[in-house]
């Protein structure tokens, strides 16, 4: 458990880079459930002062906006695996609600953060997971010569990947 002292003193480099590191942590084990950060604060016994102020100097968001940040990305994340599953689960699963509201909510939130909408962005997934369906079908010798009746032509179809993983 990293410890940091209490009382407020500027941050170097290091300790921040610290403290983004453990909070950074706490999100990937627990961005599924609500968090709360001054819970975090007390959880990983690192002042709100502290982790506010590192995520404003190395990051330019607050904590909250991090938070938001990382749920977005494993939304991302969840859509280009499995584009079969609703986009109203997924959207729980990554801890951002749930409902219509969340739904309408978290499409704002992700039309500002990465400039394309959740249901644009799915299509995408789609589109990508039936790419590589298609290479592995060729690559381990099945022959799929016929087009499916309004899907995009072969030369096309590799250009509409919209998320890269790695």
């Amino acid at each position: 458990m990293l410890t940091v002292d209490h009382r407020p003193h500027p941050l170097d480099a290091y300790e921040g880079h610290k403290i983004l590191i453990a909070v950074h942590r706490y999100f990937a084990e627990h961005y599924r459930s609500p968090i709360v950060i001054p819970e975090i604060s007390q959880s990983l016994g690192i002042s709100l002062i502290h982790i506010e102020t590192a995520f404003d100097l190395h990051k330019g968001l607050t904590a909250t906006q991090a938070l938001l940040e990382y749920r977005l990305n494993r939304l991302c994340d969840h859509m280009h695996r499995d584009p079969s599953e609703e986009i109203e689960v997924q959207i729980d699963r990554c801890g951002l609600g749930s409902g219509q509201t969340a739904f309408s909510r978290t499409d704002h939130q992700f039309i500002a953060c990465f400039g394309i909408d959740l249901i644009a962005y799915h299509q995408q997934c789609f589109l990508a997971k039936a790419a590589r369906l298609q290479i592995q079908a060729k690559t381990t010798g099945v022959d799929d010569d016929d087009e499916s009746v309004g899907s995009p032509s072969r030369d096309n179809l590799l250009l509409t990947r919209f998320h890269n993983p790695d």
